[in-house]
C-alpha cells in the first residue's frame, strides 16, 4: 500500500507550501499553508504533507495546533525572516 503523497504529488505541494520563518505546530513541525487557498490558514505541514499521526480523532495522536490566521506568524517569504524557515531540510 503506498502513501497518497509519495512521489511527484509530494513534491509539488511542498512547493506550492509557504512556511513559516520560526513557528512551530506543538508536534515539532513547521506552520504552513498552501499559497492556492482562496483563504491562507496556518496549519501544522505534517498534516498538510499527510506525515501526522491521525488515528484517533480528526487532530490525530500527537498535539498539534488548531488552524489559524494568525496574522503575526511571519512567513519564510518575509524580508524581516532574515532566510529562517522552518521548511524540512534538505527542501530549502
Amino acid at each position: 500500500m503506498t502513501m497518497k503523497w509519495l512521489g511527484r504529488p509530494r513534491e509539488k505541494l511542498l512547493r506550492r507550501l509557504v512556511f513559516s520563518a520560526r513557528e512551530r505546530c506543538d508536534c515539532g513541525a513547521g506552520l504552513a499553508y498552501d499559497r492556492r487557498a482562496g483563504h491562507p490558514v496556518w496549519d501544522c505541514s505534517a498534516i498538510l504533507l499527510g506525515d501526522a499521526l491521525m488515528v484517533a480523532g480528526e487532530r490525530g495522536v500527537a498535539d498539534h495546533r488548531i488552524p489559524c490566521s494568525f496574522f503575526e506568524v511571519l512567513s519564510e517569504r518575509s524580508p524581516a525572516a532574515d532566510g529562517a524557515s522552518t521548511r524540512p531540510p534538505g527542501l530549502r
